[in-house]
């Protein structure tokens, strides 16, 4: 089977998780591991504060005589 010219996301992330891990220790730069473990986060939502997790729709009352 042919590979795909662009990578999928599962492709991606298991690239990242590779990197991260420092499956190769020799090769891959602990700077480079801590930037894919970013990335990782910044995909699975693990850096968001409090009020960006709880948003939900809009309730505007509009109460003045």
């Amino acid at each position: 089977m042919a590979r795909a010219k662009v990578a999928g996301k599962r492709e991606v992330l298991e690239y990242l998780t590779y990197i991260m891990r420092r499956e190769d220790e020799e090769s891959i730069k602990f700077s480079d591991s801590f930037k894919a473990a970013e990335l990782l986060g910044k995909y699975h939502g693990l850096f968001k504060s409090g009020s960006e997790e709880e948003s939900g729709d809009v309730i505007i009352i509009d109460d003045i005589p």
